[in-house]
């Protein structure tokens, strides 16, 4: 009689470094999952297109694109953390860190909460952003700020997380 392995659900708090207030996720998936697979999700969870190139570094070393590990290969019990970098030219580092292992249940990837929107791609880092929202709210120069609006969109909003597009966007990238 052959024994399947039993796919476990893990859970991830992913959090971007400096962010103020802080911009997290709460992310839960298949502990089998590719690092590859990782990236896709991770991005499409804050809100990133997932087109930039990125870096996953855990237990001390970096982790290259391709390489034959899964997530379950590096965080093995609560309390681990890895640092995952999103355009690294740009320097958006995450801190994930495993919240809970637990049986497969209900559909994975999934995103259960979190808050804050993910800044613009064409922001250069944490700096370039809080810079962007400080001059989204300077009326010193109404054209200025117009332009701005225009390059994140009208309906832009910091202070708001939307947990069903953060779920749309895992569904689609996970096909």
């Amino acid at each position: 009689m052959t024994t399947h392995p039993t796919i476990e659900t893990f859970c991830l708090h992913l959090e971007l470094l400096d962010s103020d207030p802080p911009i997290w996720r709460r992310v839960c998936l298949q502990g089998d999952t590719s690092l590859e697979a990782l990236h896709r999700v991770l991005a499409a969870a804050m809100g990133w297109s997932g087109q930039a190139d990125y870096v996953i570094k855990g237990q001390g070393q970096g982790l290259q694109s391709g390489e034959d590990r899964t997530l379950s290969t590096l965080l093995t019990q609560p309390g681990d953390s890895l640092i995952y970098t999103y355009a690294p030219a740009q320097g958006w580092l995450h801190k994930v860190t495993l919240e809970s292992i637990g049986p497969a249940e209900g559909s994975v990837p999934r995103c259960t909460a979190g808050e804050h929107q993910c800044p613009p791609e064409f922001c250069q880092g944490v700096w370039d952003y809080v810079d962007l929202l400080d001059r989204l709210s300077d009326g010193d120069d109404p054209d200025e700020v117009d332009a701005l609006w225009q390059k994140v969109g009208y309906d832009f909003d910091p202070e708001y997380f939307d947990l069903a597009a953060a779920n749309q966007r895992l569904q689609e990238r996970s096909r």
